[in-house]
């Protein structure tokens, strides 16, 4: 008996070692990998920066692999993390609007974006709340109704994934109970 072949699958949250002390691979290590594992694409979102996205982006034209291209928003106000994709060219400008804005109140090497920030630059970012390892149902839904206040709908995803910490299908049924309560989709990630 043969077996299906597996379903599509890119992975949003990945890190590339322009990401200090969070991520570890080059760029053009990252596509080639994803490639090698058979992903449908892959998804450059540094901690809040787009210096990898270059390098990868020059490796996936090579390599014929899908990329979209964003930033992993980090927030000095205790929301969670949230990864950004623009979907368009305007939007790209909006993001790096955002990010540049954090980097000017911010030492150098350093940036610090609250949520207000992201909700005047949001217009056109897909966005990934990535809900953190003990997940506030309330604080969660009341981050989805306002992202959903100056968002589309259709451009804001929750987060779920395996952290390996014993409490994974318990962790994962609460937040899809969040997204269903909220009316927002799921997303799998590897984070």
């Amino acid at each position: 008996m043969r077996q299906a072949a597996p379903p599509p699958y890119a992975e949003f949250a990945v890190t590339t070692n322009f990401s200090f002390l969070r991520g570890a691979s080059d760029p053009e290590e990252l596509v080639l990998r994803a490639k090698q594992l058979g992903l449908s694409g892959i998804g450059i979102a540094d901690r809040n920066s787009v210096a990898g996205v270059v390098k990868a982006f020059n490796m996936a034209k090579a390599q014929d692999m899908r990329l979209a291209v964003g930033a992993r928003l980090i927030f000095a106000d205790g929301t969670p993390d949230i990864l950004a994709y623009p979907s368009d060219r305007t939007a790209w400008g909006r993001l790096t609007r955002l990010l540049s804005r954090g980097k000017l109140r911010a030492e150098k090497g350093d940036c610090i974006l609250y949520l207000s920030d992201l909700l005047e630059w949001i217009e056109g970012l897909n966005l990934i709340v990535m809900p953190p390892a003990r997940s506030d149902a309330q604080k969660i839904s009341t981050l989805l109704a306002r992202l959903k206040q100056h968002a589309s709908k259709q451009s804001i995803w929750l987060a779920t994934g395996f952290l390996y910490r014993g409490d994974d299908y318990r962790r994962m049924r609460k937040i899809a109970d969040i997204a269903q309560e909220n009316s927002i989709p799921l997303i799998a990630t590897n984070d």
